[in-house]
C-alpha cells in the first residue's frame, strides 16, 4: 500500500505565517503598553491651577484604553515651565553645590520663568523667557516686587496671573521641574551635548572647565552648567587671559534656552529608538515633575504623538525686553512692553498673529512633560501623517550673553 504524505508547505507560507505571529505579538505589547502608560501618567504629580478640573478619562467619558490618539483637533497652548530651586539635589561632594548655599531659610525659588508655546499645527514652539529680576506687579497684591517672588511650584496661580496682569499673556497649562528632576531627566538621555568655542568654566557654581568643542554634560555638571551666572568665565586666546560674561542673568537665560533645545533633541534622538530611555523619561516626570491638573493623560500622549516630529532647529527663543533700574538699593529690571519688537513677540503667544490662524506659528512647553512622555509615546504612537503648514517669518531678537555657536554635528 503506498502511504499517502502531506506534501510540505510551500516556504512561502512559513515566511507569511512568522510575519503574521510578528505582527499580531507587536499589537499586544504595544496595546500592553498604552495602557500601561495611560495608568502610569495618570499618576503624576499634579496641581490646581485658576479655573482647572481634574479629569482622568476623555472628554466624553470613554476609559483611557478607548483612546483615539486624534490629533486633528490640536490648537496652538501656552505652557509656563518654571525650574526651582530648594538646594536639595546638588551634590555636596563634587562641588556642585557653590552658589547655591543653604536654602533652608528660603524655600523653593525659580531661577527659570519661561512661556513655550506648543502648536501641534505646524509641529513648532516658541520660547519666551522672563528673567527673574524682572519688576512687575504681583497678582493679587498692592505691591510691585521681582517676578519670582510669585512662584510658588505647588500653587503656580499667583505666578500665572501676574503673568497675566503684566504681559496679557494667558496660560493653559504648568510644568515645574526642580533640580533633581532636572539632573535624572539628563542622566536619562545619556547627558546632552554642547559645543562651546572656548574654555569655559565657573568656580563659584562648581562648574569644571571644559572645551573648546563639543562636550557632553552629564547630571551636576549640566545642572552647575545651566545655573552659571556671576561667576560664568571663559578664555579669549586673543587676549589671553579669562573673561567673564557682563550680561550675568540674561547670558545664563540665553544659554537655558541652548539647552532646553538641545535636551530636546537628546530625548528625540534618545527616546525613540531606547524603550528603556524612554521608560526612565517617564518615571522621572511621575516621581519628579509637576504638572497642572488640566493636562490629563490623553493631553500629554496626544500631544506627544502630534509633536514627536519636531525640527529643535527651528524653535526660537525669545526674552522679555528690560532696562535696568535701581529700586531700594537695588538693581532690577524693568519690563518693556509697548516697543514694536516686543509687541510682535508677545503677539505669538496671545494668539494675535496678524499673519492669520494662531496655527500658523509654533511654540513649545510640553518640553519638559514632554522630554518625559514625548519619546515613550513615540515609541508607539508612530500613526501621525505631517501636515504641510507654511509658517511666517518670525520676529527677530538679538541674544546677548556668551552662548553655545551653531553646530549641527553636535547633539
Amino acid at each position: 500500500m503506498t502511504e499517502s504524505r502531506t506534501p510540505p508547505r510551500p516556504r512561502s507560507h512559513v515566511v507569511v505565517m512568522v510575519v503574521n505571529l510578528f505582527i499580531a505579538t507587536t499589537l499586544i505589547v504595544v496595546g500592553v503598553l498604552v495602557v500601561w502608560a495611560n495608568n502610569k501618567v495618570g499618576d503624576r504629580l499634579v496641581v490646581n491651577i485658576d479655573g482647572g478640573t481634574t479629569s482622568a478619562t476623555t472628554p466624553d467619558g470613554a476609559p483611557a484604553e478607548d483612546w483615539a490618539y486624534d490629533t486633528s483637533n490640536l490648537r496652538a497652548k501656552n505652557f509656563l515651565l518654571t525650574g526651582s530651586d530648594n538646594g536639595a539635589c546638588p551634590d555636596k561632594g563634587d562641588g556642585t553645590s557653590g552658589g547655591i548655599g543653604d536654602r533652608e531659610s528660603f524655600g523653593e525659588r525659580s531661577d527659570t520663568i519661561m512661556v513655550l508655546r506648543v502648536d501641534p499645527a505646524v509641529n513648532d514652539v516658541v520660547v519666551l523667557s522672563f528673567p527673574r529680576d524682572l519688576w512687575v506687579k504681583i497678582a493679587g497684591t498692592t505691591r510691585e516686587a521681582r517676578i519670582n517672588s510669585a512662584f510658588d511650584s505647588k500653587d503656580p496661580s499667583r505666578l500665572i496671573r501676574t503673568i497675566a496682569d503684566n504681559f496679557d499673556v494667558p496660560i493653559d497649562h504648568y510644568v515645574n521641574v526642580n533640580l533633581c528632576a532636572f539632573k535624572e531627566i539628563v542622566d536619562s538621555v545619556g547627558g546632552v551635548k554642547v559645543p562651546f568655542a572656548y574654555r569655559t568654566k565657573d568656580e563659584r557654581v562648581g562648574f569644571r572647565e571644559v572645551g573648546p568643542g563639543c562636550v557632553e554634560l552629564r547630571g551636576s555638571q549640566a545642572l552647575a552648567y545651566v545655573r552659571s551666572r556671576s561667576g560664568y568665565r571663559y578664555f579669549d586666546e586673543t587676549k589671553q587671559q579669562w573673561l567673564s560674561d557682563p550680561t550675568g542673568d540674561i547670558g545664563r537665560i540665553t544659554r537655558q534656552q541652548d539647552f532646553l533645545r538641545r535636551s530636546m533633541q537628546r530625548a528625540l534622538d534618545r527616546g525613540t529608538t531606547n524603550p528603556a530611555t524612554a521608560n526612565a523619561l517617564l518615571n522621572v516626570a511621575l516621581a519628579r515633575v509637576i504638572t497642572d491638573d488640566r493636562l490629563t493623560p490623553r493631553d500629554l500622549l496626544s500631544l506627544a504623538q502630534a509633536m514627536r516630529k519636531l525640527n529643535t532647529s527651528s524653535v526660537n527663543s525669545y526674552t522679555v525686553e528690560w532696562s535696568m533700574r535701581r529700586i531700594g538699593g537695588e538693581s532690577v529690571l524693568m519690563p518693556i512692553t509697548k516697543s514694536e519688537s516686543m509687541q510682535a513677540i508677545l503677539a505669538l503667544f496671545r494668539s494675535q498673529v496678524a499673519q492669520g490662524d494662531e496655527s500658523a506659528f509654533a511654540p513649545s512647553s510640553m518640553r519638559t512633560a514632554s522630554l518625559v512622555i514625548l519619546p515613550f509615546a513615540q515609541l508607539m504612537l508612530d500613526i501621525l501623517t505631517s501636515t504641510d503648514t507654511t509658517v511666517p517669518p518670525a520676529p527677530q531678537q538679538e541674544r546677548l550673553g556668551v552662548f553655545p555657536p551653531d553646530d549641527a554635528t553636535c547633539r
